[in-house]
């Protein structure tokens, strides 16, 4: 996913961001969602699977002076947190091999009546695939949402 739409993405996801919310970010790269929501004054624990973005990650977060933001390697499909820790639970780059276990960690980690975010590109028919995959892994409410002026959406899902 190139930077423009990660910023634009991000933008769109830190809307759903509940006030002082301790959210999960995961497969959180260099961070565009984590860094924009603990400005925003939320406590992020920041998850990827890639030992150098979460280097990187960290790097950034030093820089900012941010220290609301726990960043950690980790693989997506085992998140390591207790079941119902979140306020709130976001993915902008979601694997396509392996989303559903990850989706049904972001449930399991979520506290009840929370929401999960995640984010695809790709046109409608990948819009719909994440959607029935967000129903698969047990959330209810699920909805889609258009980014403007790009072929992204944001879909949502209620624990």
């Amino acid at each position: 996913m190139d930077k423009a739409l990660a910023e634009k993405l991000a933008a769109a996801a830190l809307a759903r961001v509940p006030p002082g919310a301790h959210v999960v970010e995961v497969e959180a790269g260099l961070g565009a969602l984590t860094l924009r929501a603990a400005r925003a004054g939320a406590r992020v624990d920041a998850v990827d699977a890639s030992k150098a973005m979460v280097a990187a990650l960290k790097a950034r977060l030093a820089v900012a002076k941010l220290s609301n933001v726990e960043a950690r390697v980790g693989d997506p499909a085992a998140l390591p947190f207790v079941e119902r820790t979140f306020d709130s639970a976001y993915c902008l780059a979601a694997p396509a091999s392996g989303r559903v276990e990850m989706l049904a960690e972001l449930r399991r980690v979520l506290k009840p009546g929370a929401s999960a975010v995640v984010a695809t590109a790709g046109g409608v028919s990948m819009r719909d695939e994440v959607v029935d995959e967000m129903m698969v892994a047990g959330f209810d409410e699920v909805q889609s949402h258009a980014v403007e002026k790009t072929d992204a959406w944001l879909v949502t899902g209620v624990a």
